[in-house]
């Protein structure tokens, strides 16, 4: 196989077919660039999530129409308004000017409720850009959007 900027994976299906599939993400992509970059804390860790909270969970939960959002309209909050919520019944957080109902994410969070609770009742942008940079989070948490950080 000659050297190329995107190495080729032999993949083979069930049928004994093998096809040449471009590896993702690519060795230099943009992808693993962000998340080598990126300097993670020394003392975190992921945790075994509970059976029916992985992401794929998630993904599911997300799709199924229930309002994850806990308001029926989105809204305008203050930070004042934020800090109201930072409980684990009751978790919020502003996140690049977005307001996030954080509460039915809480269990599906990779690095623990305790390590998310770290943001609510706050803005956790600064938090969420040293720690998850790569992560997309209006895909992650769209259903999840209460509303717009304003200035108090």
């Amino acid at each position: 196989m000659a050297f190329s900027d995107n190495p080729i994976l032999n993949v083979t299906d069930p049928d004994n077919e093998v096809t040449d599939v471009p590896e993702f993400p690519s060795l230099n992509g943009p992808q693993r660039l962000v998340a080598a970059a990126t300097k993670q804390p020394k003392n975190r860790q992921k945790v075994k999530l509970s059976p029916g909270h992985s992401p794929l969970d998630w993904a599911k939960l997300t799709s199924s129409g229930q309002n994850l959002r806990g308001v029926y309209q989105l809204g305008r909050y203050t930070i004042e308004d934020i800090r109201k919520h930072r409980t684990p019944e009751d978790a919020w957080t502003a996140i690049h000017g977005k307001v996030y109902n954080l509460t039915p994410y809480l269990k599906f969070h990779p690095g623990g409720e305790k390590d998310l609770l770290r943001c609510a009742g706050r803005d956790g942008t600064k938090l969420f850009m040293l720690t998850h940079s790569w992560v997309n989070i209006d895909y992650l948490m769209e259903q999840c959007l209460v509303g717009f950080l304003i200035p108090s």
